[in-house]
């Protein structure tokens, strides 16, 4: 009997199976995604100046807990907050979380510096001073921040109706100044995840922003005659809609297999098309603020194997690319993370990282409903040719419901 021959079109009717197509498309799609992203963010960002020097990453949003793990959150991801850092994270919500928080962060001068500038009083000598004393210094300040957020499995949606943080250097121009860069937020956001194939995980967050935006260099003669160092009233203000999109590729999530690392992928800001509308909250003059700049975040999770109570992992990011002040090591986030739980009432976490190069450590305990997070890590405020850490603190406390 003889074998019929194989058609030679016969591998046109080999069925590729739908997991490989996705792999298929998939890599060059986040690849030119990516490159598109990065162009047009660094083709933005030269439009943007403020009236005072700022070699900072201002983060819209930040965790605490992250912080303390050198802010290397975008493939974990698994808790409320991953409705900023990368909202795929929702979709692996097992229950709901209703969390309701105050925090507030400094570093170790600004306390320093608002002392001996109050002391000073209405001397303009005396005042410059006080202020020649911390020549070189950043102080950085995040008044105290209130916010509510709920997330449940694929979905949440949060209200930050305050939050103001500073950042100001000092130095010597044509008299003793003060540097001002100052951001006040109100933001509203809601995020959705959905699952993509076998492993993968699609999510997006959607952003309203109210922001006001002060930038000024202050000499030692205006805080003599009672000058703030941030006066809202002479501010940029601008309200803008935005949206962040994020990956998760999760292998075998959850089963301690380090060598099957998560990867997340973050396009933040994606229209950046600024802060066009005008409410006068605090300032009736019409000014825009800076745009928030679309940036990209990519991000890698190790689950390292689990022991009694303790989940440990490990996280590297490299971040907001495309953002004008962005280097590869200012991009750069490491963090190690020892979670643990001895009952569903009862857990907390100890971590460590790197944050921009500077080291960083936090900790967190939950009694009940009562959450406490407590983190310290450095950031980079110098340029690219001179570095120069801002040693920072943060301390959030919450109900979780």
């Amino acid at each position: 009997m003889t074998t019929p021959l194989a058609s030679p079109l016969a591998f046109q009717t080999t069925k590729i199976p739908a997991r490989r197509l996705r792999a298929i498309f998939l890599v060059p799609f986040l690849g030119a995604l990516l490159f598109l992203c990065l162009y047009a963010g660094m083709a933005l960002a030269a439009t943007v100046s403020g009236q005072a020097p700022d070699y900072t990453i201002h983060q819209e949003y930040t965790s605490t807990r992250a912080l303390g793990m050198g802010n290397a959150f975008v493939a974990v991801a698994d808790d409320f907050s991953a409705l900023f850092y990368n909202p795929a994270g929702l979709l692996y919500r097992e229950n709901s979380q209703l969390r309701l928080l105050i925090r507030a962060g400094m570093d170790k001068d600004a306390l320093d510096l608002k002392k001996d500038i109050d002391n000073a009083g209405k001397d303009p000598i005396a005042v410059e001073n006080a202020i020649e004393k911390h020549y070189g210094e950043h102080v950085y300040f995040r008044a105290p921040t209130l916010g509510g957020i709920l997330v449940r499995p694929k979905w949440g949606i949060a209200i930050i109706p305050v939050d103001l943080s500073v950042d100001a250097a000092l130095h010597q121009s044509l008299a003793a100044s003060v540097f001002v860069n100052a951001y006040m937020d109100t933001t509203i956001a809601y995020g959705h995840a959905s699952k993509w194939g076998k492993h993968w995980a699609f999510g997006w967050t959607v952003k309203a922003i109210n922001r006001a935006y002060y930038s000024d260099v202050l000499q030692s003669a205006q805080f003599a005659t009672g000058e703030k160092i941030v006066n809202l009233g002479r501010a940029a203000e601008g309200a803008t809609l935005d949206a962040d999109i994020g990956f998760l590729y999760n292998s075998k999530r959850g089963e301690g297999r380090w060598y099957e690392p998560s990867i997340g992928l973050v396009v933040r800001n994606i229209f950046d098309y600024g802060f066009p509308k005008h409410f006068g909250l605090f300032n009736k003059i019409p000014i825009e603020p800076p745009k928030l700049q679309r940036r990209v975040d990519l991000g890698f999770k190790f689950d390292l194997p689990a022991f009694w109570v303790f989940d440990p992992k490990l996280a590297i990011d490299e971040r907001d690319m495309g953002h004008r002040n962005w280097t590869p090591l200012k991009g750069l986030h490491i963090g190690a993370e020892m979670y643990w739980k001895m009952a569903r009432w009862w857990r907390g976490h100890w971590s460590v990282g790197l944050n921009q190069g500077y080291p960083t450590a936090g900790f967190g305990g939950k009694l009940g409903i009562f959450q406490l997070d407590v983190a310290t890590w450095g950031e980079e405020v110098g340029t690219s040719k001179s570095r120069k850490e801002s040693r920072r603190y943060i301390a959030e406390a919450s109900l979780d419901f």
